[in-house]
């Protein structure tokens, strides 16, 4: 079946649709600091002039909409949520899409002839080359972020895909447990949905794939699983929203560090969902700052943090705004 997969350098995969604001900076951090791979969007046409002007590869996920296994999947997908969940965002079914982007990416794959990929949500902001770790994770079958719960980060061979959306479909075929799922969401989960996420730690089990969790720290350094999430290290406030993030260390050669026991930990990737502009332009106007062999041992205390930088006075005032807003209604 994968006859066709020939040994290339892994590439960079995100799969996404809409013109959302932060693509263009995630694209473009996975470009500078990965500048020898191809760097792919599998997107829309809303998107594909990002891709251009930052210098990533654009393919329209529609044209791998294709296969035996997506045509079973159009078949027996269910959408399963609570009632108060909104599976709609910008227009476009997101839970179904979150599930059909497998396909299209394990499409995509076995037609450009790679056996093993990078993938990561598309608001995940890349910070080293990755390169570097690829033969330490390439002993497992793949690896995962989501706290254990979603396919992410490196897959080391596309039979791992293929097996996964296969397996997505049979448990799409299991009319008594997603009868008990839907039961669950509606009596005591109404904000939640069956996504790919809980399609994958079915997946992993039953299939007792080797996989490592990306947000454990390798040779002192880390893949973020979300920065609004503790995972052990040291916690920061935004400032004006008072929104807890990691406290992410601004080292002066362009790299980012967080504190974990007692000990600063070089960031690979940050996580930056629900964040908001500054925070990704933040990001990047660092990480453009690195050099490679330009590195300077991290001294906490000469460091500025992500928290500390400026805040447009634009989003202070949208900030404050919406702040007032919520307090009215609420009132």
């Amino acid at each position: 079946m994968h006859k066709n997969t020939k040994s290339i350098k892994s590439p960079i995969i995100f799969c996404h649709y809409g013109n959302t604001f932060y693509l263009k900076y995630t694209l473009k951090s996975a470009r500078i600091n990965n500048p020898d791979k191809r760097i792919i969007l599998l997107g829309d046409n809303t998107n594909r002039i990002i891709a251009k002007n930052i210098g990533v590869e654009h393919y329209l996920f529609k044209s791998f909409k294709y296969g035996s296994e997506l045509e079973k999947f159009n078949s027996v997908y269910r959408l399963i949520q609570g009632n108060k969940h909104n599976n709609i965002r910008a227009g476009n079914d997101w839970v179904n899409f979150v599930f059909k982007r497998w396909f299209y990416v394990y499409n995509f794959v076995l037609a450009e002839g790679f056996n093993s990929f990078w993938h990561f949500d598309s608001d995940t902001m890349i910070l080293d080359n990755l390169e570097r770790f690829e033969a330490i994770l390439s002993e497992y079958d793949c690896t995962e972020q989501c706290n254990g719960s979603c396919l992410n980060g490196y897959i080391s061979n596309i039979s791992t895909v293929f097996g996964y959306i296969t397996k997505i479909n049979d448990i799409f075929e299991r009319k008594e447990y997603l009868n008990s799922v839907q039961e669950e969401f509606s009596r005591n989960n109404q904000g939640f949905a069956f996504t790919e996420m809980r399609a994958y730690e079915i997946f992993k089990t039953e299939a007792n794939i080797k996989a490592f969790h990306l947000n454990k720290i390798i040779d002192n350094t880390n893949f973020d699983d979300c920065i609004c999430q503790e995972h052990g290290m040291v916690m920061d406030t935004l400032p004006f929203d008072n929104k807890k993030i990691k406290k992410v260390y601004l080292n002066p050669d362009g790299r980012f560090f967080c504190k974990y026991q007692k000990k600063l930990i070089k960031m690979n990737s940050l996580n930056l969902s629900t964040m908001p502009r500054y925070i990704f332009s933040s990001v990047l106007n660092h990480s453009l700052k690195k050099k490679e062999g330009f590195t300077l041992i991290p001294k906490e205390i000469e460091m500025l943090t992500l928290a500390s930088q400026k805040m447009p006075l634009l989003f202070k005032m949208k900030t404050l705004f919406s702040n007032i807003k919520s307090k009215v209604v609420k009132q």
